[in-house]
């Protein structure tokens, strides 16, 4: 087994250039910075995740109210109605 000198040489070019530019990204900002783009980046999260978890929840409600509807259950569907 041999070892490679360019591979191992590309390798350790490419981490050092990678480390360069998080070194960059993270210094940029304070911490007081860096706070408020982690609550923003939360809420953005959440927002996602709330409108994820509402489109399922109505894709789940539109496939029983179908399966409901083909079985002949009809009259299951209009329980809200009177």
């Amino acid at each position: 087994m041999s070892i490679d000198m360019s591979k191992v040489a590309s390798g350790v070019v490419y981490g050092a250039s990678a480390g360069t530019v998080a070194n960059s990204i993270l210094t940029r900002y304070s911490p007081d910075e860096w706070s408020a783009i982690g609550i923003i980046g939360g809420l953005v999260i959440a927002a996602l995740g709330l409108v994820v978890t509402a489109f399922f929840k109505w894709r789940d409600h539109k496939a029983l109210k179908r399966a409901l509807e083909t079985k002949g259950y009809a009259a299951a569907l209009n329980f809200n109605k009177e």
